[in-house]
């Protein structure tokens, strides 16, 4: 039987990646508030995440976190309020519960990143430039706010977490990079990088967390994902590129969602609003198929069947 150590040792031989195996090493020790400058980085990191809310509320933005759901949805998060289209409220429980505990989630692993840079105290391997980073293009019509920015052995990273079930968890750790988040960091890292002259972020980092909790390929429960930024870029712009140009046409898009039933428009702000032309999108698909299904069918002969019929007549 191995030892603790002798575990720690193979895992640090076999365990990939730049920043989880440095927070990895930061967990061999308690990671705890112990200090007036903790308290004061931790209560200025809170201003900011106020500070964010506001940003929202007072200058809506086209957002990297929402630019893969359907088109008319990003829209109307930024144009709805001066449109006059009011949201529906959520009855469901649910996503407030699951905005609650990403708040804190973030929070958690934004001081573990702090912590870090104090524990490495070398730029050269670590270096945490900032949490709660805002970024927004040069139209100051897209933005949004980054979770961290860190330097990983002086290479520039964008960082975001995610909190994830078993289930997506094991998904990501087998390398199934769900298409959003793939978007979203790469729309961040071009956003940061319109606003960081030459020196430029070429990767991203998808941080998983495994809300059921470590397991011996995951010490602290967290798998990274590299995401390099120029992946999803041409999606990106293609998608920015029709909000814009609905933008200054003055025209609202049309709704992605094809029936009432699914969870994208039952969970969708504005699906009042929608609801109608979206019945009338199930109607059509239905017309179609019900169409196809009464076409005749042409029966085709089974000729293996005939030529075995003529072999066995002889």
């Amino acid at each position: 039987m191995r030892t603790s150590t002798e575990k720690l040792i193979r895992h640090k031989q076999t365990r990939k990646g730049v920043l989880v195996p440095l927070m990895e090493e930061l967990f061999q020790r308690p990671v705890e508030i112990e200090s007036d400058d903790d308290v004061l980085w931790i209560t200025e990191l809170l201003h900011e995440m106020v500070e964010r809310q506001r940003r929202r509320q007072n200058n809506p933005l086209f957002s990297p976190s929402q630019l893969s759901e359907c088109l008319r949805y990003v829209y109307l998060l930024k144009h709805g309020k001066t449109l006059e289209i009011p949201k529906s409220q959520s009855v469901r429980i649910e996503p407030n519960f699951y905005f609650f505990n990403g708040n804190f989630l973030h929070l958690k692993w934004q001081f573990a990143l702090y912590k870090l840079d104090k524990y490495v105290a070398d730029p050269k391997i670590f270096r945490l430039h900032g949490c709660e980073v805002p970024i927004v293009s040069k139209r100051k019509d897209h933005g949004g706010t980054v979770d961290a920015v860190c330097s990983i052995y002086e290479e520039g990273y964008i960082v975001d977490f995610k909190g994830l079930n078993v289930r997506s968890f094991g998904q990501i750790a087998m390398g199934q990079i769900p298409p959003q988040y793939a978007m979203q960091l790469c729309d961040y890292g071009m956003l940061a990088n319109s606003q960081r002259g030459s020196s430029k972020i070429t990767n991203a980092l998808l941080v998983s967390e495994n809300k059921g909790g470590p397991d011996p390929k995951h010490l602290i429960a967290l798998q990274e994902s590299v995401i390099p930024i120029e992946t999803h870029l041409p999606e990106v712009r293609r998608r920015l590129g029709v909000l814009r140009e609905h933008e200054e046409s003055n025209v609202i898009p049309e709704p992605e969602c094809q029936s009432t039933k699914t969870i994208q428009f039952l969970g969708c702000p504005f699906r009042k609003y929608c609801r109608e032309e979206v019945k009338a999108n199930e109607q059509r698909r239905r017309e179609v198929e019900n169409r196809n299904a009464a076409k005749p069918t042409i029966a085709v002969p089974d000729r293996r069947r005939h030529h075995r019929s003529g072999r066995n007549s002889k």
